[in-house]
């Protein structure tokens, strides 16, 4: 099912078992969910140099990475069996694509995978400027107690201006909107209509 690369099976290998290799950390839950698969095996040392991984990967049929490792050509032409790249993340930079193509080798990620996270944390700190919370952090630590230098605004009313109307983009304008703002929004590729539907004018 994924593709026509094979080769000589390792000699813990059955003959219908996928065997994933994972050099680099990958989330407790995740190696969990692998491991309960039926026909797989998993390979997973975390942070493994990239020696190690040149010696583990000609008996791989799948890997899976983040950002630490970096697959080259050298290192897909040294696994006859490879046949997918999952990224367990969004970009795919540290992936040679042209040598993924040229090998028949599937690269996937998961681009859904820190969207929540990435627009929580834009909200955490447009909430820390708009509150003066780091300042008002420190001037407390100092032992001072300045009140009313640190009243901050609320955001309720004001206007958000976003750069891009993306996963993100559109993650953000979602939990914005319970705040009460205004949103406006430049994307080239996206239709007016989708924004408008949450609200957003383009």
């Amino acid at each position: 099912m994924f593709g026509e690369r094979s080769g000589a099976l390792g000699p813990t290998h059955k003959v219908d078992e996928m065997h994933i290799l994972i050099p680099d950390n990958l989330d407790k839950a995740g190696l969990t969910l692998l491991s309960k698969a039926e026909g797989v095996t998993v390979q997973a040392a975390a942070k493994m140099s990239r020696d190690e991984v040149l010696a583990a990967i000609p008996n791989a049929d799948a890997l899976i990475i983040r950002s630490a490792t970096k697959v080259d050509r050298a290192m897909m032409q040294a696994a006859p069996k490879l046949k997918l790249v999952g990224r367990a993340g969004v970009g795919v930079d540290n992936v040679d694509l042209v040598a993924a193509t040229d090998l028949g080798v599937v690269v996937m990620n998961a681009p859904d995978g820190n969207t929540v996270a990435t627009a929580e944390l834009a909200l955490g700190l447009m909430l820390a400027l708009a509150r003066h919370i780091p300042a008002a952090d420190s001037s407390m630590k100092a032992g001072q107690w300045e009140r009313k230098a640190y009243m901050g605004i609320e955001l309720r009313g004001k206007t958000l201006g976003l750069i891009g109307f993306g996963r993100v983009g559109r993650a953000v304008a979602k939990r914005a909107a319970a705040f009460e703002m205004s949103i406006v929004a430049y994307d080239p590729f996206i239709p007016a209509e989708m924004a408008a539907n949450m609200g957003v004018k383009l």
